[in-house]
């Protein structure tokens, strides 16, 4: 019976494997380039056996594959090694070869080192980092080539001064490179002279510490009604993001206290820009906002009034208070169709012109549809027919006449703009003054008067400040470097002369190098619709009465736009040369 075989350790199957590798190694020649004490001899490869694929099927050899794979010894791993190592050094002599062959033809191509292997018993890491080099020399870098489009961008127009945006702002962000520290770091001294120069309208020159004042009185704004649990703007906003008032607000009593302070208000207000103490005051409710402007202000030979977001129901209800009234925003967008139609028109009247028939037929025909197509055709075919119109209520001429304006289409969009002026803003004031709508009679807002926001005094208005915010963050420049930047956030109701007093402080205090940044409240973004200019003289003397001689309102009489199209400014920039914005 033959003998057991004996155990081995680990240690001794390493002896035999380094034992073996000694043994290669010495059968390689010294004086080749491509040998290696660790990759084995690379001369003799075709006498290297190959690794079989167990996988696959030789029907030469043998009949049927046999269903178990052979086990292969370590020996024959190392050799199935040394061949992958070969094939492997085999790419870098192709490599070596097409250059020299493309010396030959004159194509200059980048040559790789040839690669040199340690013969000594080093550490594999050396070894490898030498092969990561030479992968990295062997690779070519080819000059990638991507089509550009150019695209030309219109250059904002450097100016001066900038136009008045007459929309409503929720925040302004101001950032400078300058230190704004100054701004929020206010004393009681400094803080009450600021609003006494905001109430009072005249500057204390001799006062130490004047910027800061008066970034104070910039700062002001007046609002009704004020309540401290609510948010009394902007009011056209999901009923999520408003808190509930009170329920005390929609009894009786107060209901009738609210509703003759409203009134009383109101009026004031009214009264105050007719009588050129104020320029102009918003009225915001939560289903449409209006702005009042003065004689005088954008360039306006009468006061006027606009009106935004508007439904047919509202426009049918001042039509029957006889406010005349025009759409600014759907008529432009109307005549802008009109034009292009009429372009089509002349590009295609020389082919229609080959192809006319009889004249007569044919005005026939359309004296025919036009009779059809007014408000009373229908009704007048189907009783020429002997059929009663009350059996069609489909044909009402009130539908047909909703149905052919499309004013559906328009309502609760920028087009539905309501542009009042003259006469009519009297009646437009009465007719708001009475409106039930303008106050909600359920939901968060419910039982709570519109928002009055004016740069002037007014009767039960409140005195309010914006809350100012300072930080410092970092932001690349043009050149990619990266600097120190001071940032303030104005929140609140930011009025049309809030941009133009700020930016005319900070364009003396911060070497007129900043920017604005601006949240604008989209439901007013339409008041900044281009309307008809009145007298030069007449403006002139509006100017005289409303005591606005500072260059900072300069823009506040003329008759600038932001743009042709419906925009807002988005972002205003101040450099040396003047000022820029993006629209």
């Amino acid at each position: 019976m033959a003998e057991s075989p004996q155990w081995k350790k680990p240690s001794d199957i390493m002896k035999n494997i380094r034992k073996k590798k000694r043994i290669s190694l010495q059968r390689v020649p010294s004086n080749d380039s491509f040998s290696s004490p660790v990759f084995g001899d690379m001369t003799n490869t075709s006498s290297q056996p190959k690794r079989r694929n167990p996988f696959s099927k030789d029907t030469s050899d043998d009949t049927q594959p046999s269903s178990k794979r052979p086990r292969k010894s370590v020996d024959d791993d190392q050799q199935n090694d040394s061949v992958d190592q070969i094939s492997f050094f085999k790419m870098f002599n192709e490599s070596d070869n097409t250059s020299t062959l493309s010396a030959e033809k004159g194509i200059e191509i980048e040559k790789t080192p040839t690669p040199v292997f340690l013969r000594d018993e080093e550490d594999s890491q050396s070894q490898f980092a030498f092969i990561e080099k030479i992968f990295s020399a062997n690779k070519k870098k080819q000059p990638v080539t991507v089509s550009k489009i150019e695209v030309k961008k219109e250059e904002p127009v450097c100016t001066s001064t900038f136009p008045v945006d007459w929309s409503l702002k929720v925040k302004m962000r101001v950032v400078s490179s300058t230190p704004l520290t100054w701004c929020t770091q206010l004393k009681t001294m400094e803080e009450s002279v600021g609003v006494t120069q905001f109430t009072t309208g005249q500057k204390q020159v001799s006062v130490t510490g004047n910027d800061k004042s008066e970034f104070q009185s910039c700062c002001l704004y007046w609002i009704y009604p004020n309540f401290p649990w609510m948010k009394m703007f902007p009011r056209i906003v999901p009923d999520n993001n408003i808190k509930r008032s009170s329920i005390d607000l929609l009894q009786d009593d107060v209901q009738k206290s609210l509703q003759n302070e409203w009134t009383e208000s109101f009026s004031s207000a009214f009264h105050q820009m007719r009588a050129q103490q104020c320029p102009y005051f918003y009225v915001c409710t939560h289903q449409f906002s209006v702005l009042f402007r003065a004689k005088g202000i954008a360039g306006s030979s009468s006061m006027c009034a606009f009106l935004t977001p508007t439904t047919r129901g509202l426009r049918e209800s001042l039509k029957n208070e006889d406010i005349e009234f025009s759409m600014p925003v759907l008529e432009n967008k109307k005549r802008k169709s009109d034009e292009s139609l009429l372009e089509l028109e002349k590009e295609n009247q020389e082919t229609n012109d080959k192809y006319k028939s009889t004249p007569n037929t044919k005005d026939e025909e359309e004296e025919d549809e036009d009779l059809i197509d007014t408000d009373e055709g229908a009704h007048v075919w189907l009783e020429s027919i002997g059929l009663d119109k009350k059996s069609f209520p489909s044909l009402d001429p009130n539908k047909v006449k909703i149905q052919r304006e499309g004013f559906r289409v328009i309502d609760n969009r920028p087009e539905s703009l309501v542009y009042v002026e003259g006469t009519s803003v009297h009646g437009l004031f009465n007719f708001l003054l009475n409106c039930r709508s303008c106050i909600a009679t359920s939901g968060p807002q419910a039982g709570v008067p519109p928002s009055i926001l004016s740069p002037s005094s007014f009767k039960g208005a409140a005195l309010k400040s914006h809350k100012v915010k300072h930080s410092i963050a970092r932001q690349p420049d043009v050149d990619g470097n990266i600097r120190q930047v001071h940032i303030l956030e104005v929140a609140g109701p930011v009025l049309p002369h809030h941009v133009h007093t700020i930016s005319s402080l900070l364009h003396r205090t911060q070497n007129q190098d900043f920017s604005l940044t601006f949240n604008t409240h989209e439901p007013s973004q339409p008041f900044n619709v281009k309307c008809s200019q009145g007298d030069e003289n007449i403006v002139e003397n509006c100017r005289r009465s409303f005591k606005m001689e500072d260059k900072t309102f300069d823009s506040f009489f003329s008759g600038q736009c932001i743009s042709d199209r419906l925009t807002c400014i988005h972002e205003l920039n101040c450099e040396k040369e003047g000022y820029t914005w993006i629209s």
